[in-house]
């Protein structure tokens, strides 16, 4: 009479030394399993998953527009002006995206005016502003901060003094 309830494999090796797993040299330290952890990983022990994750979800560069630094700039807007990437009004040249910059850099000095309408940084913009160009660019509340910072500069901003204490005010009591 046999039962149908099938034996574990364990179970029916019990009773040999080695319990199917060869010579009892075989199972000694990491070298059976292949190394410990991701050991192998390009050699013996190939996980597609993981390999196809990594191209997968690979990150793209970011692009970043061109920048020029004043004093380059200066140089090239006579002939950018002349290609038509430049405007010019009366002695004033105008400044924007179709110059094909993306920022303007506070290195060197300009000698002719310009209203910029693209990104600069602020030694770019108050180098600019003192050779009597102007700075419009359409950001939110950036020309406010630049205004600001330019007037703190040059010292014009208002300073507010706190009042001292009175010696009246300092004997009171405090509750």
């Amino acid at each position: 009479m046999t039962s149908d309830r099938k034996r574990r494999k364990k179970n029916s090796l019990r009773g040999q030394r080695t319990m199917g797993g060869g010579s009892s040299k075989n199972r000694r330290g990491a070298g059976c399993r292949g190394g410990r952890g991701n050991a192998g990983s390009n050699k013996h022990r190939f996980h597609s998953l993981r390999r196809l994750a990594a191209i997968k979800y690979k990150l793209k560069a970011e692009k970043k527009g061109k920048a020029i630094t004043l004093f380059d700039l200066d140089r090239a807007l006579e002939a950018l002006a002349a290609k038509g990437k430049v405007k010019k009004e009366g002695n004033a040249f105008v400044v924007d995206k179709k110059c094909g910059y993306e920022k303007i850099l506070s290195q060197g000095e300009t000698t002719k005016k310009i209203i910029l309408k693209i990104n600069a940084s602020k030694g770019a913009i108050s180098k600019i502003i003192k050779a009597g160009g102007k700075f419009e660019y359409a950001k939110k509340n950036y020309e406010k901060d630049v205004d600001a910072e330019l007037k703190a500069a040059e010292g014009e901003e208002d300073i507010e003094f706190e009042e001292a204490e009175t010696d009246e005010e300092a004997e009171l009591p405090k509750k």
